[in-house]
């Protein structure tokens, strides 16, 4: 990975000294920026240290296929990005291994990942999903048609129904599912890892 740092008066500078080294547009560079203190008669300067993104993405894919192949499964992957969203597809030996138990194998695996990078730029790193030939995609449409669901028999019985324990991504579907739902609201309750989605009846 090309590393290129810069130190500057300003942030700005230091940012933009980074970007002309490598050749790129802020879009195309992650980077991590940190203020070094001045001594007595010193003002502060700041210190900016830049990758490209591409790089990060290929040294992340090699990290993720270091960690699976160690688990004895064969890997390949297909990286896409959309915006600032990149997403590593996963074809395997043994699918239900990395996906694991209701997911909590896949899931562990994208905490490593988006750690791995928010270490390398903890500013403007890209997002990072993982999935698993298209479970992810079965998981949102599995978890939609339960909300909407839900919500009709909220609506038939007038009792909220609280839902069972789930990650953040869960319960951005169903709150995002449920947006438009005429006469249904959805509220998160609880603590971490046990939060929570609730339906109930919107009587504003």
């Amino acid at each position: 990975m090309n590393v290129v740092k810069v130190v500057a008066k300003t942030k700005e500078e230091a940012i933009n000294g980074v970007l002309t080294k490598l050749n790129a547009s802020e879009a195309e560079v992650v980077y991590k920026l940190e203020e070094i203190k001045g001594g007595l008669f010193k003002g502060s300067q700041y210190e900016c240290e830049g990758y490209l993104k591409l790089d990060v993405l290929t040294d992340l894919e090699a990290y993720l296929k270091g960690i699976i192949e160690a688990m004895g499964i064969e890997v390949s992957m297909e990286v896409s990005t959309k915006e600032n969203t990149t997403t590593f597809k996963m074809y395997s030996s043994n699918n239900p291994i990395i996906i694991g138990k209701n997911g909590q194998n896949l899931e562990a695996l994208t905490t490593l990942a988006r750690q791995f990078v928010k270490n390398l730029a903890p500013v403007n790193g890209p997002k990072i999903v993982l999935d698993v030939e298209d479970y992810k995609d079965r998981q949102v449409k599995r978890l939609e048609r339960l909300a909407k669901n839900l919500a009709r028999d909220v609506l038939r019985s007038k009792v909220p129904v609280e839902m069972g324990a789930m990650n953040s991504y869960e319960r951005r579907i169903v709150h995002n599912v449920l947006t438009d739902f005429k006469g249904i609201k959805t509220e998160s309750i609880g603590e971490e890892p046990n939060r929570r989605v609730v339906i109930k009846l919107d009587e504003e």
